[in-house]
């Protein structure tokens, strides 16, 4: 019967991976319950959801999917075997807003670090996914490049309505001078 209950919560972790393909695995060396709960309210925010996980259900759910996948085969070479107490965050396919909520969390929290990443069909390390969670977001990257390409604009238009309108003051003083 045991061994039925750790093959199903095994399978069922092998098709939560293939399900969402951007996932974060994090230590939770000495994390509080309370923290993890509000970690997980913050995450819920930007439609991300975590789960404790024991690390070999994880490493049996990566050895099936290596079988059919390169990411994963890469991830079992480089990243297993696992030490210390994990958490898996998943993300949904903007998993940017996801990441830099967690990341904000563990500068508060100091007990919480990245192990691995897999975004986008990519493995990354603790080191890169850390760098990765430090970029702006999308939505910033877009407004930023909107407003680089806007402000030339902008200050065209500016420079063209000054001068016309330094024009229409320099018109109607003497239009006052004349009247006077």
């Amino acid at each position: 019967m045991i061994q039925l209950k750790k093959k199903t919560q095994v399978d069922n972790l092998t098709a939560t991976l293939k399900e969402n393909g951007n996932f974060l695995l994090a230590k939770i060396d000495k994390t509080s319950h309370k923290n993890l709960e509000a970690l997980r309210r913050e995450l819920r925010k930007n439609a991300s959801t975590i789960k404790v996980i024991k690390n070999s259900y994880f490493e049996k759910a990566v050895n099936k999917l290596a079988q059919s996948d390169k990411a994963y085969l890469e991830l079992k070479k480089n990243f297993l075997p696992l030490t210390s107490a994990s958490m898996i965050v998943f993300f949904d396919k903007s998993w940017d807003a996801g990441l830099k909520a967690f990341y904000e969390f563990t500068l508060k929290e100091k007990t919480l670090s990245f192990k691995l990443s897999h975004l986008d069909d990519n493995i990354y390390g603790d080191t890169d996914t850390e760098k990765i969670a430090k970029l702006p977001g999308r939505d910033q990257l877009v407004a930023k490049m909107l407003g680089s390409m806007m402000s030339p604009m902008s200050h065209f238009v500016y420079a063209l309505k000054y001068n016309t309108n330094k024009l229409v003051y320099v018109l109607q003083a003497k239009a006052k001078e004349v009247k006077s």
